[in-house]
């Protein structure tokens, strides 16, 4: 398995959603190879039963806590949202955002980042003094950050979290030969996936090169993940993370 000379960018999201990030990396690098090469499958957590007790549990002045859009979509599968007693709504990014205003004929007003899409930038925005006395509902996947249920309970504030779906690295695309001299990585967690395919790659070249390979990443947090599993090659920082900005970062690996 071997790299080719031109540039070749590997597309990590999982199928179906890579569709316009490819879009607006060709309209900046139309020659470079573009693959769609998803690291993470998700589906829904086996204790459904546990979720929808925990939803059964919120009340009217509680507060919805939404980490993705994909959790949005494996919770309002589990049980209507937009049934839910009336809620304050927050959302960790604008496209969770979206997607939780997407299942309202009058949308709700939701609670986002201010400033980074991330824990941090919800926190910030967040109004803590205001939330103390109500029940936070968390609504992410079986394993993920804690910071910020942690903050939240360091400010007496009741965090419960609802787990709605669970990660799985995904097989290795069947028609693809060649590794891509390039990674987009969105999620911070498809990093040990990659990990898990250099460690499974026969050739020992092959795995030094996947290891050595550049990434465009999200966030700092992101670039740190990275570095602790052993990824030694270029790594850039995408300044948002829209598509149009991890376009942009992509540009650094342009091959003259």
């Amino acid at each position: 398995m071997t790299s080719g000379s031109l540039l070749t960018i590997g597309l990590t999201r999982p199928d179906g959603a890579n569709d316009e990030l490819a879009k607006a990396i060709s309209s900046l690098l139309p020659d470079a190879t573009l693959l769609n090469w998803p690291l993470l499958t998700f589906a829904p957590i086996p204790e459904r039963q546990k979720a929808l007790s925990a939803m059964a549990r919120i009340t009217a002045g509680d507060w919805a806590i939404f980490v993705s859009p994909r959790a949005v979509r494996f919770a309002h599968d589990l049980q209507d949202l937009t049934a839910l007693p009336d809620l304050h709504w927050a959302a960790v990014g604008d496209t969770t955002t979206a997607a939780i205003q997407s299942l309202f004929s009058d949308p709700p007003q939701v609670h986002r980042p201010s400033s980074t899409q991330d824990s941090e930038g919800l926190l910030a925005s967040l109004p803590i003094e205001a939330m103390r006395g109500h029940t936070v509902w968390l609504f992410r996947g079986q394993t993920g950050r804690e910071t910020l249920a942690d903050t939240l309970r360091q400010n007496g504030i009741t965090v419960i979290p609802v787990p709605v779906y669970r990660r799985n690295c995904a097989r290795r695309p069947a028609h693809l030969s060649a590794l891509p001299s390039t990674w987009v990585i969105t999620a911070p967690e498809s990093l040990r996936c990659l990990r898990q395919l250099a460690d499974t790659l026969e050739s020992a070249e092959d795995r030094a090169r996947l290891l050595h390979c550049n990434l465009v990443v999200i966030n700092a947090r992101t670039e740190a993940r990275a570095r602790s599993l052993g990824f030694t090659g270029a790594i850039v920082r995408a300044e948002a993370p829209d598509d149009a900005a991890l376009a942009r970062a992509c540009v650094v690996f342009k091959q003259d």
